[in-house]
């Protein structure tokens, strides 16, 4: 009779697969979130922007419509099904250039560039909304409908941080709020690269 031996787990070793799925799909729903908030406060900002540059009457929801064709232009041209691919590579760009691209329209010296960091913002966002969206597809979280639930739940925090903008202008004006997309933006690349499974790891 031999003695039962301990298997000891590396510190190294791969989480489990119910770590894999949980961690990417809360991260991805969180950059999701990021980039319905960056759409949804562009658009509930657009009077106080246009406002600033003293645009007139006819050209002021030009930021909003270039934000709006930049992002359903690129988010129908990404894949949100299916294997992840480099979900996490294109996921974390698309994040960074949303962060840029806020950092630019916070800082536009004028009607004409807000115009056109606006356009970027929508690209940025509509490729983050993808492909995080893949990402929480591909988890199958629980039985598989909690991806729908936290999909959903982006959306709607997203929303709510749109309404959230109009609160907070008074306190840090237009600009700031963007700021604060920034500070969100960023940190969900810093998350969205740390946590995404590289390829078809989830």
């Amino acid at each position: 009779m031999t003695a039962p031996t301990e298997t000891q787990t590396p510190r190294d070793a791969a989480p489990s697969r119910g770590t894999l799925r949980w961690a990417p799909a809360l991260w991805a729903a969180y950059a999701q979130a990021v980039a319905y908030a960056a759409a949804a406060v562009t658009a509930f900002l657009i009077t106080d922007i246009a406002a600033a540059f003293d645009a007139s009457p006819g050209t002021r929801l030009w930021p909003l419509g270039a934000l709006a064709i930049g992002l359903v232009v690129a988010a129908n041209a990404t894949r949100r099904t299916g294997a992840l691919g480099r979900a996490r590579y294109t996921g974390s760009i698309a994040l960074g250039a949303l962060a840029l691209s806020a950092v630019a329209l916070a800082l536009a010296p004028g009607f004409g560039f807000a115009v056109g960091a606006a356009g970027a913002f929508g690209i940025a966002a509509g490729f983050a909304i993808a492909l995080a969206g893949r990402v929480v597809a591909a988890a199958e979280v629980g039985d598989g409908s909690a991806s729908v639930v936290l999909s959903a739940a982006a959306l709607l925090a997203g929303i709510a941080a749109g309404v959230g903008a109009l609160f907070a202008v008074p306190l840090y004006g237009w600009r700031g709020v963007f700021g604060l997309v920034v500070v969100a933006a960023v940190l969900a690349a810093w998350k969205f690269a740390e946590y995404v499974p590289d390829d078809n790891a989830v």
